[in-house]
């Protein structure tokens, strides 16, 4: 799939007129991660950025990688092969960081992850979107997959970041 150009804005929260086509399509992105092809749903994204140096954060969670400075603004990262259980051999020449916003509008939560390939922003319709069968989904956390869809011929798995990081957006990253 060829790059994409993004930037700040591209991406943003669902507006309450939003809600009305929920049956509708489903707008995700997808990225690699780990070897495995994931998506998010777009909503969930505030922007895409380039690697940028990671300040590391003493005593952090094993799963935070430290933070860094976007525009004045300190932004938490993880390591979300590390929530899914998958592990990383080293950054990829594509990869990107990846800024979420999580949580309600009135309390958002910013954080964000490096990817090692953004792919695409694609519409899926729901009768795309399959089940995650069982051996699957315990191998991660089963309520943050939410399902799994084709797309050019390759098998991407769904996953709802807010549900896999929703202690942290409770308390905080």
């Amino acid at each position: 799939m060829a790059a994409l150009d993004l930037a700040p804005g591209d991406f943003g929260r669902a507006s309450p007129d939003d809600e009305e086509g929920a049956a509708a399509a489903a707008t995700l992105l997808t990225f690699d991660l780990a070897g495995q092809k994931l998506a998010v749903d777009v909503r969930q994204i505030r922007e895409i950025l380039d690697l940028q140096p990671i300040a590391r954060v003493p005593n952090a969670a094993s799963d935070v990688l430290g933070v860094i400075d976007v525009r004045g603004e300190a932004i938490t990262m993880i390591d979300l092969g590390d929530r899914l259980g998958m592990h990383r051999s080293g950054l990829a020449q594509d990869a990107r960081i990846i800024v979420l916003e999580l949580g309600p509008a009135n309390a958002l939560q910013v954080a964000g992850f490096e990817a090692d390939a953004v792919l695409s922003v694609v519409e899926v319709a729901p009768e795309a979107i399959e089940p995650v069968p069982v051996p699957t989904a315990t191998r991660w956390r089963g309520a943050a997959v939410t399902g799994m869809t084709r797309l050019d011929g390759a098998l991407f798995m769904i996953v709802d970041l807010e549900a896999l990081l929703a202690t942290e957006t409770a308390e905080g990253f």
